[in-house]
C-alpha cells in the first residue's frame, strides 16, 4: 500500500532526478567496464560512491525538512509526488 506524502518543488525534483539518473548510469556502466583498466574503473567507483552519498543525503535532508510520513519513499517523476511505500 502506498500514500502520497508530499509534492516536490521544481528545483528539488530536478536535483533528485539528476542524481537518480546519474546513479543508474554509473550502475549500468560498471556492468560493461573492463576491470583490468584500473584507471577508468577506479574513477567509476569513486564517482559512484560520491553520487550514492549525494543521493542518500538528499533523501535524509528532504525527508527531515518536509517531515514525510514513513521511511521508505519513491518519487513519481511525472507528477513530482513523493510516495511512501510504508503506509
Amino acid at each position: 500500500m502506498s500514500k502520497v506524502v508530499g509534492v516536490l518543488s521544481g528545483e528539488d525534483k530536478e536535483e533528485i532526478q539528476n542524481l537518480f539518473e546519474k546513479k543508474l548510469a554509473l550502475e549500468n556502466l560498471v556492468k560493461i567496464i573492463d576491470t583490468d583498466n584500473s584507471k577508468i574503473y577506479d574513477k567509476l567507483v569513486m564517482d559512484y560512491g560520491k553520487t550514492l552519498r549525494q543521493f542518500q543525503e538528499w533523501w535524509m535532508v528532504n525527508s527531515q525538512k518536509y517531515k514525510w510520513e514513513g521511511q521508505n519513499w519513491r518519487i513519481d517523476f511525472e507528477t513530482s509526488e513523493v510516495i511512501s511505500n510504508d503506509i
